[in-house]
């Protein structure tokens, strides 16, 4: 992807964090950096530079506030984006978009444009219990490979820091082209169900926090990892973002020795190339 297209991208989504900062401070609503994106503010005062988008965490009670406000403090040209409305949008968590740009996917079975955006996840809490923690898990872990599948056309395959588990297991669809037989699943109904799993354990009723849609390998963090009520700003490009306190236990449980640079031919993530209009 061209450098000029990719810093276009960028700068569009420091845009739409700026609008969401506004909401955040006038409601009090809290947020953590997540992923990339905590490792980009550590690791490079801002963007991995051939990163493309925002993770942005909500704890649920916020998240759940946000979703209810959000569309009537947005600018005109930003929208919000949900699993049951209906726009192409297929993921569980919501996303912030600039209608005003899209972006090529090519790293999917299928390339398709979507705007620009910042993503929002929930953030939820796990049972204290182990039993009960366990089967929580495993009710989480079948339904959210069952939806995979229902949405098995629109999955970024190339996406190179999955487990080598997941990996084995869509090249083995892929190439048996078994993974086409799912995709008339009602992915929504699903989503509908992972939300009420979800939901059933409140952040209030927990120690930890987890990002169960956005972290393939379904790791739960303290709330003193967290820094749970107290805001640690970073420095992200010409912006502050609240990040997670103890962010080196989170990065190295996420990419192990994190400010190793990855090799060139996995610094693409999303395979994304910016349309302008």
């Amino acid at each position: 992807m061209a450098e000029h297209n990719l810093s276009k991208i960028q700068q569009v989504e420091i845009d739409i964090m700026k609008s969401l900062l506004e909401i955040f401070e006038k409601y009090d609503i809290k947020y953590y950096m997540q992923g990339g994106t905590m490792l980009g503010a550590v690791r490079h005062q801002g963007f991995i530079p051939w990163d493309d988008d925002i993770d942005i965490g909500l704890p649920r009670p916020d998240y759940e506030k946000f979703l209810e406000i959000c569309e009537k403090n947005l600018p005109k040209h930003l929208k919000l984006r949900t699993y049951w409305d209906d726009s192409y949008h297929h993921f569980y968590f919501s996303r912030v978009v600039d209608t005003r740009y899209h972006i090529k996917r090519e790293g999917g079975i299928e390339e398709r444009l979507e705007e620009v955006w910042v993503d929002i996840f929930p953030l939820d809490g796990l049972p204290r219990n182990a039993i009960v923690r366990c089967v929580h898990k495993g009710r989480l872990l079948f339904n959210r490979f069952v939806y995979s599948l229902s949405t098995f056309d629109k999955l970024n395959i190339q996406r190179p820091n999955r487990p080598l588990y997941h990996r084995i297991i869509i090249k083995f669809l892929v190439v048996t082209h078994i993974g086409e037989l799912f995709t008339s699943l009602n992915s929504k109904k699903l989503l509908d169900k992972i939300d009420k799993i979800l939901k059933s354990c409140p952040v209030e009723k927990s120690d930890v926090l987890v990002n169960f849609m956005g972290d393939n390998h379904f790791v739960g963090y303290t709330k003193e990892c967290y820094g749970y009520g107290v805001e640690v700003p970073y420095e992200f490009e010409d912006i502050e973002l609240v990040g997670l306190k103890d962010y080196d236990f989170y990065l190295k449980v996420l990419y192990n020795d994190y400010m190793q640079l990855p090799p060139e031919e996995k610094r693409n993530y999303h395979m994304a190339e910016l349309l302008e209009e």
